[in-house]
C-alpha cells in the first residue's frame, strides 16, 4: 500500500485519519470494503453485492490495477473508500464507488477521499473530475457541490433501474 495523505486536524474524530492508495496485492482489502459498502448502501451503487461476491480474485485485482482505489482508515477501522477512474480523454478522470461508513458520515472523511481523487487526477495532468450522482440522493449532490463540483446538465438512467435518474457533475481542477 502507498500512503497518500493523513489528516491530523478537524476535530477529535478526524485525528489520525489516513487515506491510502491500494495496490494490486491489496485486492482482498478492496473486496472486503466494496462488499461492505454494497451491503450498507445498496441503493447508492449500480451493482449488487451478490454479483460482486461472485467476482474471482483476478477480477478484483483488475479493478485495483485499472483504477486508483483509496481507503480511509482511522486506526484499524475502515472509514470509507473511493475509486479514481480513467476516462477516454487524458484531461478527464472519474470519481466512483464513493462510500463512507455510517459512523464516519459527517466527519470529513468524504472530503478527504475527494481530495485524494483530485490530487491523483492532477498528478496525471487531468483538468476535470466527473461523477454521476443519483437524483434522489440530495445529500450527496449537496456534498459534491460544497467540494466544487457543478452539474453539467447531462442525465441518464441509473444502472439497473430505468425509473431512477443520475446527473453528471464535474469539478474543474486548479493547477498546482
Amino acid at each position: 500500500m502507498m500512503a497518500c495523505m493523513t489528516q491530523d486536524s478537524g476535530g477529535p474524530l478526524l485525528a489520525g485519519t489516513t487515506v491510502t492508495r491500494l495496490g494490486e496485492d491489496d485486492w482482498r482489502r478492496w473486496r472486503e470494503v466494496r462488499l461492505t459498502a454494497l451491503t450498507d448502501s445498496p441503493a447508492a451503487f449500480g451493482s449488487a453485492v451478490e454479483d460482486e461476491r461472485a467476482i474471482a480474485e483476478d477480477g478484483w485485482r483488475e479493478q485495483v490495477r485499472n483504477a486508483a482505489v483509496f481507503v480511509a482508515t482511522a486506526g484499524d477501522e475502515v472509514a470509507g473508500a473511493v475509486a479514481g477512474l480513467y476516462r477516454d480523454s487524458a484531461e478527464d478522470r472519474g470519481l466512483g464507488a464513493m462510500w463512507v461508513a455510517p459512523q464516519w458520515r459527517g466527519h470529513g472523511v468524504a472530503g478527504l477521499l475527494v481530495a485524494a481523487i483530485a490530487d491523483w487526477s492532477r498528478s496525471g495532468d487531468a483538468i476535470r473530475v466527473g461523477l454521476w450522482v443519483p437524483d434522489d440522493n440530495t445529500r450527496a449532490s449537496r456534498f459534491y457541490e460544497r467540494q466544487g463540483f457543478r452539474m453539467t446538465g447531462n442525465r441518464r438512467s441509473f444502472p439497473g433501474d430505468p425509473d431512477r435518474q443520475v446527473s453528471e457533475m464535474s469539478l474543474a481542477l486548479a493547477r498546482r
